[in-house]
């Protein structure tokens, strides 16, 4: 088996869940904050990297050991192994360092320049403005996964350091289409993010030839990723507005006509409208395998509103997913399971959760088991200077 190694983007902890449930047979060896070290042969790079969301960049690892073994020599020697003289651009980026270890690192690019130009190559280093980690963006501009050049990522672990040579990079353009490029969005009510609602799914693993429904459908992006991602037969979606549901329809036949589905994914969708209370009108009983949604956000907060204001949207909200959880139980099949976001609220240095007052046994749940050495209060997904942490809870039927 060999060593590979994942980059995550802003939300490390949920993208590891996301990958954990992915490739649950990988052996994790090292870990940092933003990056991890496995040992696994399950998966492919470029179909791993297409199909997760929270992962930023991936590869292999070229070289292992103490950190005061590794040299800017040793770097270069490895960068050029049974390749010709030629020019050579290349990337540093560093996870997992303390303010000691980035100073003792931060001229290894300049030293790994020379070092190359000692053995007759003409290198240049490609490094970011603002002195962030080099962005997925600018390593594929740069064709920095393609040999000879190279995007160099050494995680720090505990005892040992790993230097990985990237081999694949998130594809931010397919994601922005996906996103920015559809034909209906809704700014207003809130957008939930691709990437994000394909976390989701991936935490959900519908079966082969199985059953995934979105009963707050909205513009349709649950729907959009899961046909992506999963090998459901079935991918549902559901709301109380004609608006979304005709929203939704519309997205999906737009990723048709733009071959980023084929003609023969078309019958796998269904969209309805439909009240959640209701929707058992709809679907058979024990049916559905699992459920992935954004309900209700609440109306969009400006910081300002009274703290009574917060905690009755945050109340509302709660006795809404009181409600869904009641027309979603009969719905799913045993061990089926429900991936949700319920919202928090922040009002000064004050948290106000839709979770408090939702008693999940009495509505036929328990929390479903995650990945070793991920907590349920870890996954979430919020934004610098906003009012709301999406928090995701993994539900299965009790």
């Amino acid at each position: 088996m060999d060593l590979r190694f994942l980059a995550f983007g802003n939300h490390p902890r949920l993208s590891l869940a996301e990958f954990l449930a992915v490739s649950p047979n990988s052996k994790l060896i090292a870990q940092s904050p933003k990056a991890i070290v496995l040992k696994t042969k399950d998966w492919e790079d470029d179909i791993l990297m297409a199909r997760l969301g929270g992962t930023i960049k991936l590869g292999d690892i070229i070289w292992s050991g103490k950190n005061d073994d590794l040299t800017p020599e040793a770097i270069a020697d490895l960068m050029v192994q049974g390749q010709d003289f030629a020019s050579m651009e290349f990337g540093w980026t560093v996870f997992g360092a303390d303010g000691k270890q980035k100073k003792a690192f931060e001229k290894f690019p300049i030293r790994i320049k020379n070092a190359l130009k000692a053995l007759g190559w003409k290198p240049r280093w490609v490094s970011s403005q603002d002195g962030q980690p080099l962005s997925p963006a600018a390593v594929a501009k740069c064709h920095l996964t393609k040999k000879p050049n190279a995007d160099l990522c050494l995680i720090i672990g505990r005892e040992e350091s790993y230097l990985g040579r990237t081999t694949q990079v998130q594809d931010a353009d397919a994601w922005s289409l996906r996103d920015y490029g559809r034909p209906y969005r809704d700014d207003e009510n809130g957008m939930l993010p691709p990437k994000l609602a394909r976390m989701l799914i991936n935490l959900a693993q519908v079966p082969k030839d199985g059953c995934l429904l979105d009963p707050f459908c909205g513009s349709g992006t649950v729907l959009m990723e899961a046909a992506l991602a999963t090998p459901a037969s079935k991918i549902l979606g559901s709301d109380i507005d004609s608006r979304q549901t005709y929203d939704s329809q519309s997205n999906l036949d737009w990723l048709a006509a733009k071959n980023i589905l084929r003609p023969d994914d078309m019958p796998r969708f269904r969209v309805f409208e439909s009240d959640v209370k209701s929707i058992a009108q709809h679907i058979k009983p024990k049916s559905v395998d699992a459920v992935v949604t954004e309900g209700w956000l609440g109306p969009p907060l400006r910081g300002h509103e009274p703290m009574e204001t917060v905690a009755n949207n945050a109340a509302h909200i709660t006795d809404l997913w009181v409600h869904a959880l009641k027309a979603l139980r009969p719905l799913l099949k045993p061990k089926g399971c429900v991936v949700g976001i319920f919202p928090s609220f922040k009002k000064g240095s004050h948290i106000i959760s839709t979770l408090h007052g939702l008693d999940l046994a009495s509505l036929g749940f328990k929390m479903k088991n995650l990945p070793e050495n991920i907590r349920p209060e870890e996954l979430y997904y919020e934004r610098t200077g906003q009012h709301l942490r999406r928090n995701i809870l993994v539900l299965e039927a009790a």
